[in-house]
């Protein structure tokens, strides 16, 4: 999933310095010997591109094709044999050894550079190679060779800086690498030169997402950052223009990943698991657009499919005799969780919730302990306040698994009338809580989550414990902070507490019976999740609490049920 992390300045206050020795790569020796043995796997069904090639071989061709039709699907695995297996074909093929090297470097996924030792013998591979490519090769080579501080780019290395061999300290660390940075500016300017080319504009989307290491939209202005929204435009046209390709369509979902901007995607969305059929990842893309805009059937079945397809790609490459590709299952399964659940469908999203949190058993690290909570939340949002009680605790010791499962527990406890102990369950979360926000104060993304976890689920109970006490005012000024601080972690791919802080707040104020603030929270949540029946189920009872017109009354009542149309009879009680 895309990180946020800190804007993209670049001024030249921190551009202009020598480069660090240990990022500067002379690869001044022989160049990388070619493993004539590597192969890979024939994979069909992942689109098709048509980006040329200059190898006087047609499988070297082929599987260059391949190779980009796997970057494209974001399965570095297989695009990098691929690439490596174009090249035993044809050893002097420069674009294959690009390739490598391109898929071994940072991606919107993961932006951070982490080691790059082979890319770079990959890249110094290609620029040795360059000789016998055409024009347009030798600008993608030299694009790469800047990325990665080769000495053919010299002249122009020497005036970036760069992290000082890897280290990083404080907020630092949110700032895109200069060198990110300069590789996107020459893949603008390739783009620049060639407008209706579909390949160097989804290149440059990549390297761009990449170089932008912010939030790429304010969710609240639905302004852009950097220049996330020229390249939106740029993509959005291409997408009209290319429909059947598959770069520009995953990209230009990527690009408008917000919900003021996601129906820019729409056509893209729904072509796109067409056009890969057999891609785990792109078949799951446009749940993405789907779920921003309320979509939810829709975003849970194609899901449903990319994990059947996870399936029948691991065991195609077993029957081929290769190991297994680059992991999707728990991404897609937490898009089924929240899209099932946003449906109302209280044993769908608690069976992918339990198979989350299996996947995640025995990994001690924050999101491990967040997915093996996720049984407790789903039975949370879902009020079964019994079955929250009787459930097993997760395990982890690190904090995370504390505070959610006791805020769960904690809820449960006030909502059948056990306020005393709901109260020592909450003397047992604040501490835990405090040292979990104390200790991820600074601005970077897994601090931010683990903070907002903290902050969300120690304000929850608090507030739950206030409200059972008649202290009205309190609760829903400390609910109000829980959806402050829920912002970012809703925000992830999909929402990690399934955007529940603010449906939360209506329900309080439904009991404190301040209807019209609870009109306005259901109404807020309306607007950020389009058609949720969770939200139009306290709408429509403010509303009533108001005396609305029938007509008015009605039309909620007609919206939810459509959303609800697939919900637990439970939750049916309410249309």
């Amino acid at each position: 999933m895309p990180q946020p992390s800190a804007g993209r300045a670049r001024s030249l206050s921190w551009r202009l310095s020598l480069v660090s020795l240990c990022v500067l790569a002379s690869c001044s020796g022989m160049p990388l010997q070619v493993d004539r043995s590597a192969r890979a796997p024939r994979l069909e069904g992942y689109g098709s591109v048509d980006l040329a090639v200059t190898t006087r071989s047609e499988e070297a061709r082929r599987l260059f094709g391949q190779g980009m039709a796997q970057a494209y699907a974001f399965n570095e695995n297989e695009a990098v044999r691929m690439f490596k297996a174009a090249l035993a074909v044809d050893p002097g093929c420069a674009l294959c050894a690009w390739g490598v090297a391109w898929q071994l470097g940072p991606n919107i996924n993961a932006p951070e550079r982490g080691n790059l030792a082979e890319a770079r013998r990959y890249v110094d591979l290609a620029v040795h190679l360059r000789a016998g490519a055409s024009p347009r090769e030798h600008e993608l080579i030299d694009a790469m060779a800047l990325r990665y501080a080769h000495a053919s780019q010299s002249a122009e290395v020497a005036v970036l800086s760069a992290p000082v061999c890897g280290q990083k300290s404080g907020d630092s660390a949110r700032r895109p690498d200069p060198l990110d940075v300069a590789y996107a500016d020459r893949l603008h300017a390739l783009a620049d030169r060639a407008p209706d080319d579909p390949d160097l504009l989804s290149l440059w989307a990549e390297a761009e997402l990449v170089a932008t290491r912010d939030d790429w939209w304010d969710d609240d202005s639905g302004t852009p950052h950097g220049r996330v929204g020229t390249l939106a435009t740029r993509l959005e046209a291409a997408v009209a223009r290319h429909p059947q390709h598959t770069g520009v369509n995953h990209y230009l979902i990527h690009a408008v990943d917000t919900p003021r901007q996601a129906h820019r995607a729409i056509a893209a969305a729904e072509r796109l698991d067409s056009l890969a059929p057999q891609s785990p990842h792109l078949v799951h893309m446009p749940s993405h657009t789907f779920g921003l805009l309320g979509r939810y059937a829709e975003a849970a079945a194609v899901n449903e499919r990319a994990l059947a397809l996870d399936d029948a790609r691991e065991a195609e490459l077993e029957r081929q005799g290769f190991s297994a590709g680059k992991e999707w299952r728990m991404h897609n399964r937490s898009y089924l969780w929240f899209a099932a659940l946003m449906q109302g469908r209280g044993e769908v999203a608690l069976v992918n919730a339990r198979r989350s949190a299996e996947m995640a058993e025995g990994k001690n690290y924050v999101f491990g302990e967040y997915q093996r909570s996720l049984p407790l939340l789903t039975l949370m949002r879902l009020e079964r306040w019994e079955a929250v009680l009787a459930e097993p605790l997760p395990a982890g010791s690190l904090g995370v698994a504390i505070v959610l499962a006791q805020q769960a527990r904690g809820v449960a406890l006030v909502r059948t009338g056990r306020i005393a102990e709901a109260q020592q369950t909450y003397a047992q979360l604040a501490p835990v809580a405090e040292r979990l926000i104390s200790e991820n104060a600074r601005d970077q993304y897994r601090e931010k989550v683990t903070r907002g976890l903290a902050q969300v689920a120690k304000a929850r109970l608090a507030a739950e414990i206030a409200l059972a006490e008649g202290r009205a005012d309190a609760a829903l000024e400390l609910q109000a902070q829980a959806v402050e601080a829920g912002k970012f972690i809703d925000r992830n791919e999909p929402p990690m507490l399934a955007a529940g802080s603010r449906l939360a707040l209506g329900e309080m104020q439904l009991k404190a019976a301040r209807w019209a603030q609870a009109e306005a929270s259901f109404r807020a949540d309306l607007a950020e999740h389009p058609t949720s029946g969770w939200a139009l189920r306290g709408l429509l009872q403010s509303m009533q609490a108001q005396g609305r017109p029938a007509a008015e009354l009605a039309s909620v009542k007609a919206q939810l049920a459509t959303s609800f149309a697939a919900a637990d009879a439970v939750l049916k009680l309410a249309l």
